[in-house]
């Protein structure tokens, strides 16, 4: 096993506010392989205020030299067609067995039974307290009737010894991720918690949910925050796309001792039914052949304004946009071989590349450039699938933004792929317009409407 979790001390600095500091460690040199190894081996530049007494999170890289045996992973034995709902608790059981026992609370370099791994690259978004990053804020009424407000959600993913397998096979070297005709191997899982904001209050089906601190605000102070949502998504060579993605949400109406045992099955997803257009839906009452969407869950949100958790049923989580569906955001992850700066040609490219949700979904060209099915494709021929798993692609892309912005001269001998031919292409000129600050390490985070900013947001 390779664990390259712990920091080498020192102060490499980035100011948030005058009432706190972020740090990652200081590299022992000005050199490129020192920086990149340090930048990688952080756990969280991120500030933090107040929360004394309370462990902070450590990044774990438990990347295994061999492909782990994965005859006897639980989920195997059940058929996720016919019995959706057992498929996903048995993967439930499986991520939870360990990992959610109070002395350990998800940090993961506690469990020594088992072997997980976090997604490099994300140092700069990780709050210091848990390792959660942002996600996608919940507008007010799509959780509940109740819900006036805005509501944050923030969120922290692991990866088994399968995935950490194939995660090691990118990142074995922190100065040169190999991403050439990558894909993981049957059996691959990721898990991610999603707390949120909310209160029982405004949302009652979180009494008694699993809390937790987190230092979510921008200078570092601590907000409590509740398990609303889990996410898995499992590489299964019987899936007609190699992936099956699923969701559950916590709700206090479940018998159970502790809130894993309230978590229920929200819905399963393996395509993106690209011929279910809102005519369809709506005239021809069609509806997704591609998922299950557990019937009592999706009762709850019918009064609702968001009427579905996906696009005219497609199974999605509540905190999850309603245009969309789990895979078929999932599925635009790759790595362009180089770094996309925003505010360039390049990026305007990539944006026409990879459609986003569309905004309105009786458009319904948008809606079929976006719901389509790839299979094990590039989303992009010409760029490199990273096999649907999101912080794969977010990572890359802050290691690549990283180097064009700090290590220019090393942005080409970073990647063994082909850089990404854009149409416009003018990198030295991209390069010419970074603004410089003091966190020049730091990679950009987008601003838009909070209800589709994080970096997993669907």
């Amino acid at each position: 096993m390779i664990n390259r979790s712990a920091c080498i001390t020192g102060l490499f600095a980035v100011f948030w506010s005058t009432n706190a500091l972020a740090a990652c460690p200081e590299p022992p040199s000005n050199d490129f392989a020192d920086a990149a190894t340090t930048l990688f081996n952080c756990s969280s530049s991120r500030p933090l205020i107040g929360g004394e007494g309370e462990p902070k999170f450590q990044v774990h890289y438990d990347f295994p030299q061999q492909l782990p045996d994965t005859s006897t992973l639980p989920w195997l034995a059940i058929d996720p067609f016919d019995d959706p709902g057992g498929y996903m608790l048995s993967i439930l059981h499986y991520a939870t067995r360990v990992n959610a026992r109070p002395d350990i609370d998800w940090r993961i370099q506690d469990n020594t039974e088992e072997s997980w791994c976090d997604a490099p690259w994300f140092q700069d978004l990780r709050e210091p307290l848990h390792g959660m990053t942002s996600e996608r804020w919940s507008r007010p009424k799509e959780l509940h009737a109740l819900q006036t407000d805005w509501e944050r959600n923030w969120a922290v993913g692991i990866y088994n010894d399968v995935a950490c397998y194939g995660v090691g096979q990118i990142w074995d070297d922190p100065t040169f991720p190999k991403t050439k005709d990558f894909a993981f191997a049957d059996g691959a899982l990721g898990v991610k918690m999603l707390f949120t904001t909310a209160s029982p209050s405004e949302v009652p089906f979180l009494t008694g949910s699993k809390e937790w601190q987190v230092a979510a605000n921008d200078d570092g102070s601590i907000i409590t925050m509740r398990m609303l949502q889990l996410d898995i998504s499992v590489k299964d060579k019987r899936s007609p796309n190699g992936w099956f993605f699923g969701t559950f949400m916590y709700d206090a109406t479940q018998p159970g001792d502790n809130p894993y045992e309230r978590l229920v099955p929200v819905g399963l997803i393996w395509g993106s039914d690209p011929d279910l257009t809102m005519s369809a839906y709506l005239s021809k009452a069609a509806v997704p052949e591609e998922s299950w969407v557990n019937p009592k869950v999706a009762e709850r949100f019918y009064s609702l304004p968001r009427h579905n958790l996906g696009l005219n049923g497609r199974a999605n989580g509540p905190v999850d946009n309603p245009l969309s569906a789990c895979i078929t955001c999932h599925q635009q992850a790759l790595d362009w071989g180089r770094a996309v700066l925003p505010n360039t040609p390049a990026a305007a490219e990539a944006a026409q590349l990879l459609p986003n949700v569309p905004s309105d979904p009786f458009d319904e060209e948008a809606a079929k450039a976006y719901f389509i099915n790839i299979g094990s494709d590039s989303p992009v021929p010409g760029a490199q699938s990273l096999d649907y798993t999101l912080q794969l692609a977010k990572g890359m892309a802050a290691f690549r933004t990283w180097v064009i912005k700090n290590y220019p001269d090393h942005a080409a001998s970073t990647t063994d792929i082909p850089p990404y031919p854009f149409k416009e292409d003018a990198p030295e000129k991209m390069v010419q317009s970074l603004s410089v600050t003091a966190g020049g390490h730091r990679f950009d985070q987008e601003q838009t409407d909070p209800s589709s900013q994080g970096m997993f947001s669907r």
